[in-house]
């Protein structure tokens, strides 16, 4: 069964708490999982990037912020079944800013990124135990993208490691209009097949390019996840979205209907 959740927020847990909404699990963030497992004991969660402002290609791997220990403390407080995190990045050092994450540190050569994000993701497998996936990004010009948005790129990765994708239907998006290629081109050169969990949120426009702004779904996003959902293998489905609380449950609402209708 498909199970379908939203990334925790506060105007998710008032929609929860007042049994407005019923999600099969809460998709929580490292550095919170704590306050979200003291607010919800008894919740299903799934764990989604351990660490903020890491990358997978610094220098020190997963020595860096002690992220190897601390991804799996933060997974048994949890109970994730699994675990996802961005595949990324092309820098060592990056921290967040403006709707994406900004380069700290120099350019590094696409083989030395692409060594590094095989290397720390074998080794992550390794001490986890539990299958990990790994999420495409939204291209941004700020350096901290480049090569990791690549179907290519993504392809090899997915093929060295034996992970499986997160697939992010806004990213997808923004990486698509960035590189000057309709959406659907993009998304078919991804290896659906490995699909395992969706995010869905749609992006908005800024200075005449897409970002990801975590907006409500519209028409065409719903279509578009209704042709990936025909491809893939899915565990899960995540909205995500912290606006207007009266269009969640619509949402919801939305997307399970489509799920119905595949599985029928």
């Amino acid at each position: 069964m498909i199970q379908v959740g939203m990334t925790d927020c506060p105007v998710v847990r008032d929609l929860l708490d007042a049994d407005e909404i019923q999600l099969d699990y809460l998709e929580v963030h490292g550095p919170f999982v704590e306050d979200a497992r003291l607010a919800y004991p008894n919740k299903p969660m799934l764990l989604h990037n351990a660490l903020y402002q890491w990358s997978l290609t610094h220098d020190d791997g997963l020595e860096h912020k002690d992220a190897a220990n601390i991804t799996r403390q933060r997974l048994a407080l949890a109970g994730s079944p699994w675990y996802s995190l961005h595949l990324g990045f092309s820098v060592e050092e990056v921290d967040f800013y403006d709707e994406a994450m900004q380069a700290l540190s120099p350019l590094q050569p696409r083989d030395l990124v692409l060594k590094h994000c095989i290397s720390r993701l074998n080794l992550l497998k390794s001490l986890l135990p539990v299958p990990i996936l790994i999420e495409n990004l939204d291209y941004n010009p700020t350096q901290a993208y480049e090569y990791v948005c690549e179907p290519a790129f993504i392809q090899q990765v997915l093929a060295e490691t034996d992970c499986c994708l997160l697939f992010d239907l806004a990213h997808a998006r923004v990486t698509a209009q960035a590189f000057g290629l309709p959406v659907e081109d993009y998304i078919f050169q991804l290896p659906l097949e490995k699909i395992r969990q969706i995010h869905l949120n749609r992006p908005g426009w800024r200075d005449n390019r897409l970002v990801d702004a975590h907006l409500a779904l519209e028409t065409d996003d719903y279509n578009l996840f209704e042709m990936v959902l025909k491809h893939c293998q899915l565990w899960a489905v995540t909205l995500e979205y912290n606006h207007e609380r009266n269009v969640i449950p619509l949402q919801i609402s939305r997307i399970r209907d489509i799920i119905s209708k595949h599985n029928s």
